[in-house]
């Protein structure tokens, strides 16, 4: 970082402000009572060192407006992992200060000697000791004695879930967890390796036997659970109905052990999936070798740990690890284990003086674009039932903003409580199962809490479960359960935000945003959560409208990225919508709106759920008439598509 760091400073000293083209440029501060001019002149200088002036920008304004970006960040990377280095910079930061500083004030903070314990010990790693996760599982019946789903229900309480029978607790709506019943999962199969097979108390059977052993019982397994049908709905069942239709597994005792329950109520809901293949799972397992099967269960178990994301024991064998790249790797991993307390820490050391201004103005600039959205949805071009326009409505209406992720109004108690409930140990396996087990077991709790008020605390962020294959929340995100669109850390900073950037680059990027993760409310696999959460027929009355068909067909030539697309298209258009009112000002300052639109994703290579940024940006470009009119570009040439798609 440090060489494109450089860099980028020498090219911002060489770019004069008055060879900007910035006359007339709103330098009002919308928001605030003041915005400081030179974070302003700073931002423009980079966002104008990565524009390529030999490119023209009505063929490809991607190339236009990133096209210096590798030259200066020479170590690739985008926006987001710069943004999120930084972040993950300011823990290491606050740990070896903590470190060598034991009178400082943070000690006394909620959960922070834990944290710090945690960091030790695994910055303290030398190598993977997988037989040290089995020896801390609490303890069994010699594996050739006890039942199979005994073991299953004790790795359920560390969260893993995936084999022989699935229960698992989930965030089912605004308000309510439930307990989820599945077979056997049929898309995963076990990668036995030698550092698995070295942890297993085996007692002699040699690893290709082994491998060949679970092989078999995978191909048994994967033909039982694997439906017959494509329905793959779930039923709300009561325990008392699956007892009575699968009695062939003590289910009440493989609840209590995995909830860690005293007793679970026979009329206890449940969403139950393809209860007849469980039963022939069960059936099947119950004719088989115990210790085969326990066995089977740890190997599981083992892989999964390895493959949870940012597990540093996976990176540790690499030869390029340094002291430096471990600590970064530990830390990566407890953003993602530890995920409340490594929030509540970067909220009280380094948050807290930020948060107001940041909520003043990220909400004001959310409760213009919901206004501009309602409006939208009033003009009805769809022609849709007024229901539903009605119901879409209230959607938006009801949706909410979590900047930074902590849970609002409440108070230290709440964390010194959440202190109580999470242990550390002696190194870092046991402190990654206490971790494990502090998470589920805190799930567990809100499925069977019955204290409304208590759990509406919870309810007020989303706190993300250890296995979520995410970048960390680099970036905000649109949570379909809670009707909230979360605003990380990691993104309330500069390059994408600051409080007091004037307006063009403030709705520039913030309004894209949150326009973006609004409209993915309504993207045909979101829009039938209604303003609860709760599942609807939304798109099934939407697909009833041809406009509204003929308005997704534009727009989808690719499944893939359908949902991306449309956010995309949708989101930049409300955004624009909600901040230009004045022509005249638009034209004064729409550069620095789309150079600071496009900075977002500059470097982006993409992946399974989204196109490469330079395709991102020049599609949704490409769909705006109000870009082709600021840089005149000609009809039919790639900014200024002939097929103009609408949708919402």
């Amino acid at each position: 970082m440090a060489c494109g760091l450089r860099i980028i400073s020498l090219l911002l000293l060489s770019i004069s402000i008055d060879a900007l083209p910035t006359y007339h440029l709103n330098q009002s501060c919308p928001y605030q009572s003041q915005c400081d001019p030179s974070i302003n002149w700073q931002h423009i200088r980079r966002l104008e060192s990565y524009v390529r002036r030999d490119v023209d920008p009505c063929v490809d304004f991607y190339a236009y407006a990133c096209g210096n970006w590798r030259r200066i960040h020479s170590e690739g990377g985008t926006a987001t992992t710069i943004s999120e280095a930084q972040i993950n910079q300011r823990f290491e930061d606050l740990f070896l200060r903590l470190l060598q500083d034991p009178l400082a004030q943070e000690h006394g903070y909620p959960m922070q000697q834990k944290l710090l314990t945690h960091y030790q010990s695994c910055t303290a790693l030398t190598s993977p000791n997988l037989r040290r996760y089995l020896q801390l599982l609490p303890p069994l019946p010699p594996l050739n004695a006890s039942h199979w789903m005994e073991l299953v229900s004790i790795l359920g309480r560390y969260g893993y879930h995936d084999h022989f029978v699935q229960i698992e607790v989930r965030h089912h709506n605004i308000s309510q967890h439930m307990i989820f019943i599945q077979p056997h999962n049929h898309n995963q199969n076990l990668d036995l390796t030698r550092e698995i097979y070295d942890a297993l108390p085996h007692n002699g059977i040699g690893f290709a036997q082994l491998k060949e052993m679970f092989s078999v019982l995978e191909s048994h397994l994967n033909r039982l659970a694997k439906p017959n049908i494509t329905d793959d709905s779930f039923h709300n069942l009561t325990l008392e109905q699956i007892r009575r239709t699968v009695p062939e597994l003590d289910w009440l005792g493989a609840l209590k052990r995995q909830l860690n329950r005293s007793s679970v109520n026979a009329d206890h809901s449940f969403q139950v999936d393809e209860l007849s293949a469980i039963r022939q799972v069960i059936l099947y397992l119950n004719r088989q070798d115990r210790r085969l099967l326990n066995l089977y269960s740890l190997a599981r178990f083992l892989s999964h740990l390895l493959q949870l994301p940012h597990n540093p024991l996976e990176s540790l064998s690499s030869a390029l690890m340094s002291s430096k790249s471990l600590s970064i790797a530990c830390i990566r991993h407890m953003r993602r284990t530890l995920y409340l307390p490594m929030i509540y820490a970067y909220e009280r050391v380094y948050y807290a003086q930020q948060r107001p201004s940041d909520e003043r103005v990220i909400h004001s600039v959310f409760t213009e674009l919901k206004d501009q959205l309602v409006q939208t949805l009033d003009q009805n071009n769809f022609n849709l039932d007024r229901g539903l326009v009605k119901a879409l409505q209230t959607k938006v209406l009801g949706m909410r903003l979590n900047v930074g992720n902590v849970p609002r109004n409440v108070t230290e108690d709440f964390f010194w409580a959440t202190d109580r409930n999470w242990k550390v140990g002696h190194d870092f396996h046991e402190n990654h199962l206490n971790s494990l087990l502090y998470y589920y077991s805190l799930t567990a709790e809100l499925e069977g809490n019955p204290d409304a008020t208590e759990k509406a605390l919870w309810y007020s962020f989303n706190n993300h479960s250890p296995d979520l294959t995410d970048n960390i929340d680099a970036t905000p995100y649109f949570y379909c359960l809670g009707n909230i669109i979360i605003i990380p850390y990691s993104y309330a900073q500069l390059p994408f935000y600051h409080s007091e950037l004037w307006p063009a680059m403030l709705y520039g990027d913030l309004a894209n945003t949150l326009g973006h993760e609004m409209l993915h409310a309504f993207d045909t696999d979101l829009v039938d959560y209604d303003v609860q959460g709760n599942m609807r027929d939304y798109s099934e009355q939407l697909q009833q409208q041809p406009l509204y068909v003929e308005a997704v067909k534009c727009l989808n030539d690719s499944s893939v990225v359908l949902n991306e697309r449309t956010s995309d298209v949708s989101g930049s258009r409300l955004a624009f919508r909600t901040y230009m009112k004045d022509t005249q000002s638009w034209q004064s300052n729409g550069r620095y709106y789309f150079l600071q639109f496009s900075h977002f994703f500059c470097g982006d290579e993409g992946d399974r759920y989204h196109d490469m940024g330079s395709t991102r940006l020049n599609y949704a470009l490409s769909q705006m008439p109000e870009f082709a009119a600021y840089f005149h570009c000609a009809r039919g040439t790639p900014m200024n598509s002939a097929e103009q798609c609408q949708f919402w």
